[in-house]
Formats: C-alpha cells, structure tokens, sequence
C-alpha cells in the first residue's frame, strides 16, 4: 500500500463512520417527531441521549490515525446548532458535571432535587431534554452533513474499488499501516 492509499484509507473510514453516525442521529429525530414522542415517553431521553452522542462521535479526536471531522464540513448557516449539540453532548449527555452548564436561575442543568408532594419526598434527576423544533434542526443538519460525506465515501471507494477483491467473503479496511494490503480478509463477528 502506499501512502496516498493509507491517508484515502483513513479518510474513507473516518467519513463512512461519521456518515452513519449522521445517518442513525438523523433517524432518531426523525422517529421522536413522527412518533409524536414527548419528554414523558420512556424511550425519549434515551433517544435524544444518542442523537447528541452520535452527532458528535466524528467531531471528537479518534485514535488509530484517523482523526476527527473538522468544524470546516458543517454549513455556516449550521454553525450554531452545531456548537449547541457539542456543547450539550459535552456537559449534559455523555458525561455528567455536577456544575454546568448553569441554567441561569434553576442552576446547574444537572441536579438531583426533593420533591416533597403531600408529605412524601422523592428525588428527581434535573434532565435536559430537546424540543421538537431542535430536533428537527439537527435532522436537517444531519442530513446535510450525511450527504457531504457520503459524497467522499463514494468518491474514495470508487477511486480503490479495484484494491477490493472479487472473490466472496468479508474485507478489512486497513489504515493502520503501509506494510498491509488496502484490504484484508476477514472472519465475519456476525456471520
């Protein structure tokens, strides 16, 4: 392999992960809101968790030599959804800061609160939740950002289509090393 092969390599699976991660963000969105599901639905925080956290996968730093997605891919009418999902993924969806991000006058954004009704006290989580108008705003983002990337799947995979062999069967993407073919035969995990 040679080292254009390897950087396309890298390239071809950093922008066909980031393009299913846009993909399944994108579908979960699009569920909640055909499915008229509300903050009080059991599967709806959960749901909007992976959007966050999926949304954002190909813009954090990924080890092996792929490296991440740059701000540059998103459209800058999309600017500010983005820093919001990134910022939110951050400090309420896939990690838990007991003091951010502050909420103005109901404090941090995660809380463990009382509630007495009635004599009878129960804890509550304080949970961010996203509003149908948000989610369709990540969903149009997502989709734009699938088909951008999409676009350097296609065009990287056609570029080596003739590095991929014919005979039946499972193949590797290598981008770990020059020293290894572009492809290699693989034992399926899922048969």
């Amino acid at each position: 392999m040679t080292t254009e092969q390897l950087d396309d390599a890298r390239t071809l699976w950093k922008m066909f992960y980031a393009c299913e991660a846009f993909r399944r963000a994108r579908e979960a969105c699009e569920f909640i809101l055909t499915q008229n599901l509300d903050a009080d639905h059991p599967a709806y925080y959960p749901l909007v968790t992976s959007i966050y956290v999926l949304y954002a996968r190909p813009f954090n730093y990924c080890r092996g030599g792929i490296g991440k997605l740059t701000n540059d891919i998103v459209p800058d009418q999309h600017k500010n959804i983005h820093k919001f999902i990134l910022n939110l993924r951050d400090q309420i969806f896939a990690h838990t800061d007991a003091d951010e991000p502050n909420m103005d006058t109901v404090g941090s954004a995660n809380q463990v609160n009382f509630v007495m009704t009635n004599g009878t006290c129960r804890l509550r989580l304080t949970q961010m939740t996203a509003l149908p108008t948000e989610l369709k705003n990540i969903s149009i983002l997502c989709k734009v950002l699938e088909e951008k990337t999409d676009y350097y799947v296609q065009k990287l995979w056609t570029r080596h289509l003739k590095l991929i062999p014919i005979a039946n069967g499972e193949y590797t993407l290598n981008v770990k090393s020059i020293d290894q073919a572009f492809v290699s035969k693989m034992t399926p995990v899922f048969p």
